[in-house]
């Protein structure tokens, strides 16, 4: 049995994005989505440990603009979301709630910290 280490819920979606890296621009597809992170495809190889700017491209026109880290590539590529504005934040909190098996757990979500600290974990 594998341990599960998402903490946020995922919703499965299908939509355009771009990875842009070291100067370079990659296309791919979501596959699925957190408030935390994607996974997705790419048309070209992206290196695992570098951090990149996503544009994700919804069908309405919208774009959010996201700053992350790759955390893997191929087929089943993944980038950990590191800073995004709010307004990108405000889209992408609407779009993994619209798409949710519950709403009020990723509200929930949100009072807990997606990120531990450097020199250890938040006060309780």
């Amino acid at each position: 049995m594998t341990h599960e280490r998402r903490t946020r819920s995922r919703v499965n979606l299908e939509f355009p994005l771009t990875i842009a890296f070291e100067g370079k621009r990659v296309r791919g597809r979501v596959h699925d989505l957190s408030l935390k992170g994607l996974s997705c495809s790419t048309e070209e190889w992206i290196l695992p440990g570098k951090e990149c700017e996503v544009t994700l491209e919804l069908d309405s026109g919208l774009r959010m603009h996201i700053h992350g880290r790759i955390i893997r590539a191929g087929q089943d590529g993944a980038i950990d979301f590191l800073r995004m504005d709010e307004t990108s934040f405000g889209h992408l909190r609407n779009l993994v709630r619209l798409y949710a098996e519950d709403a009020d757990v990723v509200d929930e979500e949100l009072r807990r910290p997606a990120f531990t600290p450097e020199g250890g974990p938040f006060p309780e």
